[in-house]
């Protein structure tokens, strides 16, 4: 069982490089850069939705070009355009080169993200299944925290075009292991067996395969989930902006995404054990009720302890989007349909990101505050709580609840 748990840790880094690195630590970029070039904060994230959207249409096909081309071949390739992508960025001098430069990272990241790294995680574990995806992604905010400070210094001392260079030395340093490391994306593909295989093939051998429809009421309902509640984490990369607005020096404002991603890591790792222990249902409306009192914390603080206290809250939104949406797209498709059902998922939850990194920064743009986000923010999570009691109550008519 050793290489089941070298290949989690491989798989932590590139949670790191991919979702930490490459997104987690973006907002500290915001501020000086639109501020550089004279654009609003909104047109400079905007080269963030490009990311995300374009992630989001390359996952639809992660599943079938790793089927298609090798593994190790498609993750180096990846890796090495997003790091050369990233440095490029600090030769940036207008909107549209970032634009760019965005959606190229973008479609690289996709092919080391969330969907080949739970693809890995499924096909080398069946008992801890949960734990280990936390713990995985628990290194995306591990990512964000540590160095999303060390950026900002860089920034504040030197210049953001330092800090681009940075983060794209880090990006490479935290995928370097996975790309040398020999490992396949299934144990079986090795002539082994998935961590706890027997014992969960004994308990589930005589279950019915479940089928799996697109336009299904549950999956049309978790797909609008999926989209809501990941259209909250960005939020996140506005708080060193909503801290500097609330008159907060920059650097101290950093603190805030770092509680953020500091609260990102502790929520996951929470998320995983609850969910082995007490379902992933229970877990996920855990995670969202601590996502709610972090906005209400950040919405009515004015000093610096409350703001990171609601901060370090609010980050439990990552573990909504990272743990618990393919933990639930498990659940309720099962695994037999999780290669079908989880990509288009994704997509919804990266267009959500998308969406909302450019919403954000232009309702402060246009109204001088970010209390609207948070209030928006709000409403979004409701509205996911229902969406979700729809595919609960729904998950068992799938075959029959056919548009």
């Amino acid at each position: 069982m050793k290489k089941h748990w070298s290949v989690l840790i491989y798989c932590c880094g590139l949670a790191a490089a991919s979702i930490g690195i490459s997104i987690n630590s973006s907002g500290v970029f915001y501020t000086p850069v639109s501020k550089s070039l004279h654009i609003l904060r909104g047109t400079f994230s905007m080269h963030m939705t490009l990311f995300s959207l374009a992630t989001a249409i390359i996952s639809l096909f992660v599943p079938k070009i790793y089927q298609k081309f090798s593994f190790k071949k498609i993750l180096t390739f990846s890796v090495i355009i997003a790091v050369v992508s990233t440095a490029a960025m600090a030769l940036g001098k207008n909107a549209i080169t970032f634009y760019i430069l965005g959606a190229i990272r973008g479609m690289s990241t996709s092919l080391f993200s969330i969907v080949p790294i739970t693809m890995i995680i499924n096909g080398w574990f069946e008992k801890k299944h949960g734990l280990a995806t936390s713990i995985a992604f628990g290194f995306s905010g591990l990512g964000g925290t540590l160095c999303s400070p060390v950026l900002s210094s860089v920034i504040s001392s030197f210049n953001w075009q330092m800090g681009y260079l940075l983060k794209a030395v880090i990006l490479l340093l935290l995928c370097l292991p996975a790309v040398l490391y020999p490992f396949s994306m299934n144990a079986k593909d090795e002539g082994l067996l998935p961590y706890g295989y027997q014992e969960k093939h004994e308990t589930t051998q005589n279950q019915a395969t479940s089928s799996f429809h697109f336009m299904s009421i549950s999956f049309i309902a978790f797909f609008i989930f999926g989209m809501l509640i990941s259209c909250i984490t960005s939020v996140t990369q506005h708080l060193p902006g909503y801290g500097e607005s609330l008159g907060f020096p920059l650097t101290s404002c950093a603190i805030l995404l770092s509680a953020g991603m500091m609260g990102n890591i502790v929520s996951k790792l929470i998320i995983g054990s609850l969910s082995d222990h007490f379902g992933e249902m229970k877990a996920t409306l855990m995670m969202i009720s601590v996502n709610i009192l972090g906005i209400d914390l950040l919405i009515i603080g004015r000093s610096m302890t409350l703001l990171i206290v609601g901060a370090f809250l609010f980050g439990s939104c990552y573990s909504l989007g990272a743990v618990a949406v393919p933990l639930l797209t498990k659940y309720f498709f099962k695994t037999e349909n999780y290669a079908k059902a989880f990509p288009t998922i994704s997509f919804a939850s990266n267009v959500g990101a998308a969406i909302s990194l450019s919403m954000v920064g232009y309702i402060y743009d246009f109204f001088g505050s970010y209390i609207y986000a948070f209030i928006i923010a709000l409403a979004m999570i409701f509205v996911s709580i229902l969406l979700l009691m729809i595919t609960t109550k729904t998950k068992e008519k799938i075959n029959s609840l056919v548009f």
